[in-house]
């Protein structure tokens, strides 16, 4: 059955735009007219992060990624992660709601004693395995988040915290905070020793990823 369109394609835009990029992928099938607007720049634009050309600009990826089509922009973003800060942090989008997902690799993050060799030595190592230590999250300027201690490789008899991801790295939760659109503020995150007074040894670094959580998942 096609379906036909009775308002003006730029409504139609503005009302594609306001719901989400799975909407949008899903309003394209309904029939070639809804295709050409709901495929738009127009539209895809609005998923798009304000930044977006800061970010691409400021990267070590090619400036003809600006040329793209927003859509196949936006789809690029979600699957080829841009590196920058130096090819010090990753950006992506995530595919189901355009929101920002930052990894911060290891040489940007604040570690003590980072530039003395006998406790700790940068190498490139991508099936590692990360003993207790205590993790926490907070707005700068506010109270402490809550600190969790975490057993990073427990032994058969504990559950396992961490989380293996699908490049061979784990991964375990940090914590989280919610971003209100107010004036930027800055973010703490820390990962330190369980007061326990005992060397840690074994443990590697990739970095600290900031990706967005779903309401449902709150």
């Amino acid at each position: 059955m096609e379906i036909t369109k009775v308002l003006p394609d730029d409504c139609i835009s503005l009302i594609i735009s306001l719901t989400s990029p799975r909407d949008a992928c899903r309003m394209a099938l309904l029939s070639h007219a809804f295709n050409s607007i709901a495929d738009s720049n127009a539209v895809w634009q609005m998923f798009l992060p304000l930044d977006y050309i800061h970010i691409i600009s400021n990267s070590s990826s090619p400036p003809s990624l600006l040329s793209l089509p927003k859509k196949d922009l936006y789809f690029t973003l979600c699957y080829h992660p841009v590196l920058t800060h130096n090819g010090d942090m990753k950006f992506q989008l995530e595919k189901e709601s355009g929101k920002k997902w930052y990894m911060v690799g290891a040489r940007a993050l604040s570690i003590q004693w980072v530039d003395t060799p006998r406790h700790w030595t940068w190498i490139s190592l991508p099936d590692s395995r990360h003993t207790p230590v205590e993790l926490d999250v907070s707005i700068e300027g506010t109270a402490a988040g809550e600190m969790r201690s975490v057993i990073l490789d427990p032994p058969r008899n504990m559950p396992q915290q961490a989380k293996e991801r699908v490049d061979g790295w784990l991964e375990i939760e940090m914590g989280e905070f919610f971003n209100g659109f107010e004036n930027d503020r800055t973010v703490e995150f820390s990962l330190r020793e369980d007061h326990d007074d005992q060397p840690k040894r074994g443990l590697i670094v990739q970095g600290i990823e900031l990706r967005p959580k779903h309401k449902n998942n709150r």
